[in-house]
């Protein structure tokens, strides 16, 4: 019985630590693999969403997902970077919602809805900003009503295009676009054309921004 026993718990042992070194190493390899596997992003168009000055010397393309809590987060990253970076930067925003979001793509229209009347990142703002308000909503799409309002949106014509199956369409393209060169998670950052492995902080994305500026590579 206790020879039993002793194989039994030998045996444990040696599966748990193949399971623990197998997890290592698969975490070791997920950011290299990440930036191996991508493809190049699309180029900026005027289809875009962009801001900052055309001629930036650092281009910033975000794939993002507005009920992403880890895109949430970066958002306030970017928007000091966008405010006080000694780099003039040019931020590109494309949509890739995750289908695990129940909220992701309604978030992402009520923004296009907003861009049809030009307050795309207005709309952006206050939907980051007051994400709590939404992300578990039933329906989100009164709360977005109530933001349209707040920037000053003809709000039915805001209601329209919350269902317009061209902007339904707009969004689906870029998603797709971003599946095409690998993407597989939020947000996906490309700075001057390079993936980038998310930074820690606000110091150590800046410090990226400067080195691209350096380079200069787009």
């Amino acid at each position: 019985m206790n020879t039993r026993r002793i194989f039994f718990w030998s045996a444990f042992v040696v599966i748990l630590g193949l399971i623990v070194w197998g997890l290592v190493v698969a975490m070791n390899k997920a950011p290299s693999d990440k930036t191996a596997k991508l493809g190049q992003p699309a180029p900026v168009t005027g289809q875009d969403h962009v801001w900052g000055p055309t001629d930036a010397p650092v281009t910033i393309i975000e794939y993002s997902d507005f009920q992403c809590p880890a895109c949430q987060a970066y958002y306030y990253v970017l928007e000091k970077l966008m405010a006080s970076s000694t780099v003039p930067i040019r931020l590109v925003y494309r949509h890739f919602p995750l289908t695990q979001h129940k909220n992701a793509l309604p978030a992402a229209m009520a923004s296009e809805a907003a861009s049809v009347q030009g307050k795309f990142w207005e709309m952006y703002g206050l939907i980051f900003d007051n994400a709590a308000d939404w992300t578990e909503a039933d329906d989100p799409n009164p709360v977005f009503v109530g933001y349209a309002t707040k920037i000053g949106l003809d709000a039915e014509k805001f209601k329209t295009d919350l269902s317009s199956a061209t902007l339904k369409e707009f969004i689906k393209s870029q998603n797709e676009e971003g599946l095409k060169i690998g993407i597989n998670s939020t947000p996906t950052f490309f700075v001057n054309g390079k993936v980038i492995t998310n930074p820690t902080s606000y110091a150590a994305f800046q410090a990226l921004i400067e080195e691209a500026a350096s380079g200069n590579t787009q």
